[in-house]
């Protein structure tokens, strides 16, 4: 007699039902963590990326503009250009960051002026005379940055 090795179609059958049912279970909650990773990275970096936009300002005594669009914002030296678009050229550009698939800047409850601000020469917020708010969101949760008119940053 002669043995044959290898899988009949049922036990294949069997072992992919069993792979799905196991997919079906972990897949959710890993979607879940990872939304709420990218957020995360999101929100971290975009404070990252203000406190250095401050210390630009003060370093080199100028005016450092954070222009933010819903998918990214751009850091730049304003150099007192008053253009409010998501276009830097002929600017000379700190940062242009890209947020993560899913994440945005909620510009309908961006509370700034022409969703811009900038930092004078003192690292202080240009203009502002209250606390505002930069609201970041994905599908299922979101993360709001609040800076004060002295500069200071905290997420709530």
């Amino acid at each position: 007699m002669r043995k044959h090795s290898g899988f009949t179609a049922f036990e294949l059958a069997v072992s992919m039902a069993i792979m799905v049912i196991i997919a079906a279970l972990v897949l959710p909650p890993y979607l879940k963590w990872l939304r709420g990773h990218r957020l995360r990275g999101a929100v971290t970096n975009l404070m990252a990326d203000l406190e250095m936009a401050k210390i630009k300002a003060i370093r080199e005594n100028s005016l450092v503009a954070v222009q933010f669009c819903q998918d990214r914002y751009t850091i730049f030296n304003e150099d007192g250009d008053t253009n409010y678009t998501c276009v830097t050229a002929g600017r000379e550009v700190y940062r242009n960051r890209k947020l993560p698939s899913g994440v945005e800047i909620d510009l309908a409850y961006l509370t700034f002026a022409n969703n811009r601000t900038r930092f004078n020469g003192r690292g202080l917020p240009d203009g502002l005379t209250a606390e505002q708010i930069i609201p970041v969101k994905n599908r299922s949760s979101g993360e709001v940055i609040t800076i004060n008119r002295l500069g200071y940053m905290k997420l709530q």
